[in-house]
């Protein structure tokens, strides 16, 4: 299970480093708990732990590209 800590560093991290346009889904429509909740939903997917900040961080940076990627097409 994902700590709060971690969800909170992927928020922030939207907030601080990112046109949080362009993170629309972190910064404007997620909230803490959603954060936590995909996090722990991607671990269940994988079997695989987040276990830095980092790494939580480039899920969704992942996930973003993705989307705006097929949104694009």
């Amino acid at each position: 299970m994902v700590s709060m800590g971690m969800a909170q560093a992927v928020y922030q991290h939207a907030h601080d480093f990112y046109d949080t346009g362009s993170w629309y889904v972190v910064a404007e429509c997620w909230d803490l708990l959603a954060i936590a909740e995909e996090l722990d939903r991607q671990e269940e997917i994988t079997a695989i732990p987040f276990e830095l900040d980092a790494a939580a961080i480039a899920h969704f940076h992942q996930m973003i590209h993705s989307w705006t990627d097929s949104t694009r097409h």
